[in-house]
């Protein structure tokens, strides 16, 4: 069934009502979904431990405690979805049909989405649930287990309700929005967030630590952006590699909350961190967390409170 194109209207105004209601009930609803997912990571044979990145990892403070901020450039993002549908010439949504029809034989919102005439690009599946609050967490295991972790986490994925958003869009529209009210009316939602799932192998990710101080080094003396690719398994509809790499130097610094790791590995990422904190001062760290991300990154992290959450993060990384 086709949806009417002021559909995405109400999808970009949820989105802005989850942005404005940052009250202590969604933070704890936020950590409710990193509770279950480390939770459900535990009971993964060979797991080495898990981290998050992202949001709301990179706007609250140690252990994720203090005051949630409202990010201007996510409201900007979302305004700008309406515009785009404002000027619009199609009157109704038609990638819900399609979804209906297509979905099960799209390996993603991106191959088959990408090149289709049928609808204006800013307004195709992945270009509206990018604007979606979704919880981004990853799994370390052995990488002897990765093809078993793969199995495991699927079946408990479903069994505690853990969805992603690319597996149904417009259910997963729905779910937002029906989070997004009711989180504005103070309510507890029954419903959770659609997940961002990565599994990294324990031996590439201490590979990546190790050589942060080393690529943040060479980049600081020559003037390049330190770049650091990472190219990890995440769970869209299935298990894949994204066609893009991630830049691993932007979440190690922005974001990365580590959870039960090994004491080898915590006490590299301690090391490098005290390491970096001490060499540079935080300006120059923040010059960098700047330059490692996109424009709309760039323009999110100019946010007051988030830089001095950022300020915060590398004080700590001192001690």
């Amino acid at each position: 069934m086709e949806k009417p194109i002021e559909f995405l209207i109400e999808t970009a105004e949820a989105s802005n009502d989850i942005e404005k209601t940052n009250t202590e009930l969604k933070r704890k609803y936020l950590i409710r979904h990193v509770m279950i997912y480390n939770y459900i990571v535990r009971m993964i044979n060979g797991n080495r431990g898990s981290f998050g990145t992202g949001y709301p990892f990179y706007a609250l403070g140690e252990n994720l405690t203090g005051n949630l901020p409202i990010i201007d450039e996510q409201l900007r993002y979302n305004n700008e979805l309406i515009s785009a549908v404002e000027q619009s010439e199609y009157s109704t949504w038609n990638c819900t049909e399609c979804l209906a029809q297509n979905s099960e034989s799209m390996p993603d919102l991106k191959q088959i989405c990408k090149p289709c005439p049928n609808m204006d690009d800013a307004l195709k599946p992945r270009k509206i649930i990018n604007r979606l609050l979704d919880i981004d967490m990853w799994m370390v295991c052995n990488k002897k287990d990765v093809e078993s972790a793969k199995e495991q986490l699927i079946m408990l994925f479903d069994a505690y309700n853990l969805q992603t958003s690319d597996n149904d869009p417009v259910q997963t529209i729905i779910n937002v929005t029906r989070i997004s009210k009711l989180l504005k009316e103070g309510i507890s939602p029954d419903i959770l967030l659609p997940l961002d799932a990565h599994i990294i192998d324990y031996e590439t990710l201490y590979s990546l630590i190790e050589k942060v101080p080393e690529i943040i080094y060479n980049a600081h003396t020559t003037g390049k952006v330190p770049y650091l690719p990472i190219h990890p398994l995440s769970y869209r509809k299935t298990w894949q590699y994204d066609d893009t790499a991630y830049n691993f130097i932007h979440d190690y610094l922005s974001s990365f909350t580590p959870y039960n790791f090994d004491e080898e590995l915590r006490m590299l990422l301690e090391q490098t961190r005290n390491e970096i904190a001490n060499d540079y001062s935080f300006e120059e760290l923040y010059e960098c967390l700047l330059r490692t991300g996109p424009e709309s990154v760039l323009r999110r992290h100019r946010t007051l409170e988030l830089k001095n959450r950022f300020k915060e993060r590398v004080n700590s990384w001192k001690k």
